[in-house]
């Protein structure tokens, strides 16, 4: 005790807000990896939010190390560097939640609140850390300058200053390895599309067993020198049922803009057929017409025809042509469609695939992951839903307020927060189909 009294004894005021600025981060490392889940936006996921807490911890250490060797000022500035890399990845995510919050729409999911508290507490740790710093670590210059040197004989401060060196030292690079390394992983996963792969060896069965001969890729449709829109609205419907026919192509199309607090959608399809006919809707406008992916201009080589393009024309003004380009993905072409409203236009993207149709729906938990603690908040909003072709190609359902999900109602409270330990069932259905995810709640 007498020894410590007499360490402490010559310490400004600045060491002792260090201290208590370990304190405080220490705290907010805590109750940010309990809640930091359901608080982040639905896109901080493929951003390693984990990585605040890594450098606070990180911070944590450095500032611990420094608080037994405070006359070496440059440990203090490794942990205001920890600190300011907290700071930093929280800046980056926070905008999307305030942007909702102005907006009122709230469709990136998260909790304004609580990130705000990780923010302000964040702002705080570090103008303390810079403060100490300027305040400073001894109440007399003298003092620091006679705890500087090392003496050769001193083995007890050599060994002090080494081990708190090496402290440093593997906090910030362990700490920034660490997060390096999960960042990698993650845009890695995403690159490669291998976050999330649905198609199990039950859901091939039932694509094997489910009865779909017709096969869209062989279907080539030669462009018309001239055409005839007499009479067309009798002979193709605008929606995506037609008996006797099948669908080739299919492209979907949302858009949406959020304004003075209305976030309205606007959505499109359009079927083409078997027959070079296609119909189907764009906001609430029926559009019929013809497509073809074989020109007369460009169409064909020394074998005959080829598929040369993907283009749709109508006598609907503003849709008169409508020109796909290649993509890659699940959807293999996107078009630029017109979109008039009252107050003005805008353009809409359409996005279209050889249909096959839908033979399974599958469920993607990785937003959350499907390990929790009781306490901690659950953001289901986070989850998606996959809709599986008949070719085993997928995609999220495209418009994912269709999807009807069921979660144990003791499972969580109003706040969505888990009440209880056990093993829980969240089910999701959609036009017709079904799926499952089994959670762990510790």
């Amino acid at each position: 005790m007498e020894k410590i009294k007499e360490f402490l004894k010559n310490k400004g005021i600045g060491y002792y807000i260090v201290a208590g600025d370990i304190l405080l981060a220490l705290i907010l490392a805590i109750a940010f990896l309990l809640s930091y889940k359901g608080a982040m936006a639905n896109n901080a996921a493929s951003q390693v939010p984990e990585t605040i807490a890594i450098f606070l911890f990180a911070g944590i250490a450095v500032e611990l190390a420094f608080l037994f060797i405070p006359q070496y000022r440059f440990v203090h500035v490794a942990g205001i560097v920890m600190y300011g890399l907290a700071l930093f990845k929280e800046v980056i995510l926070i905008p999307n939640l305030i942007a909702d919050e102005i907006n009122n729409v709230h469709y990136q999911g998260g909790n304004l609140g609580i990130s705000m508290f990780y923010l302000i507490t964040l702002l705080v740790i570090n103008a303390a850390a810079i403060a100490a710093a300027f305040i400073g670590f001894y109440k007399k210059e003298e003092d620091l300058n006679a705890d500087f040197p090392i003496a050769k004989d001193d083995m007890g401060k050599i060994i002090k200053v080494a081990a708190c060196g090496v402290v440093v030292l593997a906090a910030v690079l362990t700490s920034s390895l660490v997060s390096v390394a999960m960042q990698n992983k993650m845009n890695s996963a995403n690159a490669s599309g291998d976050a999330f792969n649905p198609i199990t060896p039950e859901i091939k069965k039932i694509a094997e067993e489910y009865d779909y001969a017709f096969e869209p890729d062989k279907i080539l449709v030669k462009e018309q020198a001239e055409y005839s829109f007499s009479g067309i609205n009798s002979q193709v419907p605008d929606t995506a049922k037609r008996d006797g026919h099948n669908m080739v192509y299919y492209f979907e199309g949302a858009y949406a803009e959020g304004y003075q607090g209305d976030y309205s959608e606007t959505y499109a399809y359009l079927c083409l057929w078997d027959d070079g006919l296609f119909g189907g809707k764009i906001n609430s406008t029926s559009v019929r017409g013809y497509w073809f992916n074989s020109s007369l201009a460009e169409g064909q080589d020394a074998n005959g025809d080829i598929k040369d393009c993907l283009k749709m024309v109508s006598n609907v003004d503003h849709y008169d042509s409508i020109i796909a380009q290649e993509a890659t993905g699940f959807y293999q072409y996107n078009a630029y469609a017109y979109l008039g409203f009252s107050w003005g236009t805008r353009s809409m993207i359409l996005n279209g695939y050889e249909y096959y149709p839908e033979v399974a729906l599958a469920i993607d938990p990785t937003g959350t992951g499907t390990e929790f603690t009781v306490g901690e908040t659950f953001d289901r909003d986070s989850w998606v839903a996959l809709r599986v072709l008949k070719n085993l190609s997928y995609s999220s359902v495209f418009k994912a307020s269709e999807v009807k999900w069921t979660v144990p109602a003791d499972m969580v409270d109003k706040d969505n927060v888990f009440q209880a330990a056990g093993e829980y069932e969240i089910s999701a259905s959609w036009n017709g189909l079904e799926a499952s995810v089994k959670i762990h709640v510790a």
